[in-house]
């Protein structure tokens, strides 16, 4: 579903932040990427959700591949319905000042029937359990609860991928929890899950595959014990 080959990036002239990096991810797969800081995770995602090269420029080489095109060939509309990402930050991604609003804003830009958009917004907040959330100001919203609504609009876009990146960074124990269990809802409807972290502990028993990033490279591949 997802290939990476020979895929080298830098966002400068000077500066490669990826060099040769080779991986694939199939349908359905939960695959973790971990490292230290700055080593090129982040980048990695960017790459998957085709922020790299739409809107970061720099110097890229090798294949990112979906479905066996390239992504670049892709528009960004057309990968924003097929990857959901979710970030660090997840204030950083909102484009309204509401819950309910923000949760749809992605079926607006799809252009879907009201009634459709409203299907979705119940189905998601019945299945991320957010009816508590719903109609409220984000200024209002803790660390975790920001999460759970950037989950949710990426839920409601119903994308075929899932990338997180350090979703686990704002939240504690309790809400790192409920990050799990939305998880394990993506992975129920077979949904693609990617995800670039720090902390492991909450993803041993999600995740199918470890790719350790150092310096840019992938270093290491560790699967899940079966």
């Amino acid at each position: 579903m997802i290939g990476l080959e020979q895929v080298s990036f830098g966002y400068g002239e000077k500066q490669e932040t990826l060099s040769h990096v080779s991986a694939t991810v199939a349908r359905g797969e939960c695959v973790l990427l971990c490292g230290a800081s700055g080593c090129g995770k982040t980048t990695v995602t960017k790459l998957i959700n085709g922020l790299i090269p739409h809107y970061y420029s720099g110097k890229l080489t090798g294949q990112v591949l979906l479905d066996g095109k390239e992504l670049k060939d892709y528009p960004l509309y057309q990968i924003g319905q097929r990857v959901g990402s979710v970030f660090q930050n997840p204030g950083t991604q909102f484009y309204n000042v509401d819950t309910t609003s923000e949760i749809v804003f992605g079926c607006e830009n799809m252009a879907l029937p009201v009634p459709e958009m409203r299907k979705r917004l119940e189905e998601t907040v019945h299945s991320l359990k957010l009816e508590k959330l719903l109609n409220r100001s984000l200024f209002a919203l803790s660390g975790g609860e920001k999460q759970k609504i950037a989950c949710a609009s990426a839920d409601a876009i119903h994308p075929d991928i899932f990338v997180l990146d350090e979703p686990s960074s704002n939240l504690d124990i309790a809400t790192i929890e409920d990050l799990i269990g939305v998880i394990r809802h993506w992975q129920s409807e077979k949904k693609t899950v990617i995800v670039a972290e720090h902390r492991l502990y909450y993803l041993m028993d999600l995740a199918d595959r470890f790719l350790c990033v150092q310096k840019g490279k992938i270093v290491r591949e560790f699967t899940a014990p079966q």
